[in-house]
């Protein structure tokens, strides 16, 4: 699927994902150094079950066709390309953390442990490379039946019943189903007319909003509050979709998230090192400052979305645009349109 042939609403759905990831992950910089307002951690608990449930959602969902392809060759492109960008920007991380003053220098395990035990940063590559291969599996095995495997899984990490020492292995099981729910099952969802509805997104968010101060507010057995993140996490996704519809209904609204909705790729890789460096600077520069604890978030959160945007067009202009694409498909897609 082209970006010509794409639904705006879907990038513009992805383009507020991966700026609340922005958000998520510059209030922890803002609160390593004794900056972070509580209330920006009231807004990240509150649209976590959104976050990331929609942004694989909608992956799985414009990964499909591929996944679904009869030819091989596609797919295996696609995989290794993942693995190649996840691979190699774990690496330039990897030696960021080792001359960063602002950072501890790796172990030398870390080198090679990454593979199977990546960042809190890049895992989602890591991720998509697995939850591809299950979807192409779908097309030998009954999905029904991996998809309910998937659901059961999901639900008891959510609940604690299954827990992992690493971030990223817990987040694999808990957003499996929402991956497989985008690649088999979305259509009805994504052409329904009752998401489309201008009554949608206001009762969907104001379910949404019941739940989670339901949630924040009471005092349940974690196994409760597990299984409420979890229905709360496909309800997240039904919010965001009809909030990117009606958002996107709105030119003055749509433009700058379907922007970011198809850039997303080059602030997901760079945004954390950057967070960090003006996060730091700003606290130098301010000395925790009550205002700046206020703004920070916000004004952090742009200038390391600008800047992860700048670097890349900067990047592929000097040639090296083989650090955001796999080189093998760059290649093979040259080729094509010359013949």
């Amino acid at each position: 699927m082209t970006l010509e042939n794409r639904l705006d609403y879907l990038d513009f759905a992805k383009g507020i994902s991966i700026a609340l990831v922005v958000v998520f992950h510059t209030t922890m910089a803002m609160d390593r150094q004794n900056m972070a307002d509580a209330h920006y951690w009231l807004l990240n608990n509150f649209m976590s079950p959104i976050r990331m449930p929609m942004f694989f959602f909608i992956s799985g969902f414009l990964m499909k066709k591929l996944a679904r392809s009869a030819s091989s060759d596609a797919f295996y492109r696609k995989v290794a390309g993942l693995i190649y960008l996840f691979v190699l920007w774990s690496v330039i991380h990897l030696l960021w953390e080792t001359v960063s003053p602002l950072t501890s220098v790796p172990a030398v395990s870390k080198w090679v442990v990454f593979l199977y035990k990546p960042s809190s940063v890049l895992w989602f590559i890591w991720a998509l490379a697995i939850y591809f291969c299950i979807a192409r599996a779908g097309e030998t095995v009954r999905r029904d039946a991996i998809f309910v495997v998937a659901l059961m899984l999901s639900l008891a990490t959510y609940m604690g019943l299954i827990e992992f020492a690493n971030y990223a292995h817990n987040n694999f099981l808990k957003f499996l189903p929402m991956f497989l729910f985008g690649a088999w099952y979305a259509k009805p969802l994504i052409n329904s007319d009752t998401l489309r509805s201008p009554a949608t997104f206001p009762l969907s968010l104001l379910a949404f909003s019941m739940a989670f101060a339901v949630i924040y507010k009471g005092s349940f057995a974690p196994p409760v509050v597990g299984t409420m993140a979890f229905l709360m996490a496909f309800l997240g996704i039904i919010v965001g979709l009809a909030m990117s519809i009606f958002l996107c209904s709105f030119d003055l609204t749509r433009r700058v998230p379907v922007y970011l909705g198809r850039n997303t790729f080059g602030i997901y890789v760079a945004h954390s090192p950057i967070v960090a460096v003006l996060a730091a600077l700003l606290a130098n520069a301010t000395q925790g400052e009550m205002a700046i604890s206020m703004l920070g978030v916000p004004l952090i959160t742009v200038a390391a979305i600008l800047l992860s945007l700048g670097l890349k067009i900067v990047v592929e202009r000097v040639g090296g645009w083989w650090l955001y694409h796999f080189p093998l498909a760059f290649t093979r897609n040259r080729a094509l349109s010359a013949s």
